[in-house]
């Protein structure tokens, strides 16, 4: 359950760009080993808060790395990299209002406003976003679900009474 916000991520991507290779590999995004043109999802914790006994509420950041495919001269030779085109992607959250619904995960993003930085062969688009993640319910030790205690009873009167 660690990596869901990047899972949600690729599922968006995928939703968008359905032919866009997609990773969080770090170590193979450092060394330089993904396709082109390829997207890299890289996501940090900034909070996990208590939202009510069974949710816990994810806040984290994500760096949405879309890389440049290269324009071809010869076989041994690229050209300059051809730009990505993220108006899709930007059309996409803004019909959503910034709050996109995974299907798969069945969770909600509410997304804030991106930040893009455009460098020489690739775009980074970052957000901040925060989710609702469900907490299972404890068990007992025979994995059995605890039991709630639905019925009270008060002594009134000498007599116990349902309350």
């Amino acid at each position: 359950m660690r990596d869901i916000g990047k899972k949600i991520w690729a599922e968006i991507i995928n939703q968008i760009y359905p032919d866009l290779p997609v990773s969080w590999e770090g170590d193979v995004w450092q060394t330089g080993q993904l396709m082109r043109s390829s997207a890299f999802i890289e996501a940090d914790l900034v909070s996990e808060k208590i939202h009510t006994g069974q949710s816990v509420r994810m806040v984290e950041d994500v760096r949405l790395v879309f890389h440049y495919e290269y324009e071809r001269i010869d076989e041994q030779e690229r050209g300059e990299p051809i730009p990505f085109d993220l108006a899709p992607f930007f059309m996409y959250l803004r019909q959503k209002r910034y709050c996109v619904a995974s299907k798969l995960f069945e969770t909600m993003l509410v997304i804030e406003p991106p930040r893009t930085q455009e460098k020489r062969d690739r775009i980074e688009v970052m957000f901040r976003y925060s989710y609702l993640l469900h907490v299972p319910k404890p068990t007992a030790e025979d994995g059995t679900e605890r039991m709630k205690i639905n019925d009270f009873y008060v002594e009134v009167n000498g007599k116990e009474v349902k309350a």
